[in-house]
């Protein structure tokens, strides 16, 4: 589908009533899991580029496990 016809698309759901939105929806939805099509990780994997915000992963898990640990070990000492 074309942006110009999605544009078009998302214009005449604005003149349904809140109800009739709703209902496209679902009849969406339902056929969005109809269709049978699953993505799989290696689908999206790359989609974003390294590193994801600015840091990588290995080092961000690291540092808030470590975050935690100490939050933790704080907790349990004020006990």
């Amino acid at each position: 589908m074309s942006s110009a016809a999605l544009s078009e698309v998302l214009k005449q759901a604005e003149l349904l009533t809140r109800k009739e939105q709703l209902q496209l929806a679902v009849r969406l939805i339902n056929k969005t899991r109809r269709s049978g099509i699953s993505l799989k990780w290696k689908d999206i994997c790359g989609s974003v580029p390294y590193p994801a915000l600015g840091e990588d992963a290995q080092i961000w898990i690291s540092r808030n496990r470590a975050e935690s640990d100490s939050s933790r070990e704080k907790q349990w000492s004020a006990a």
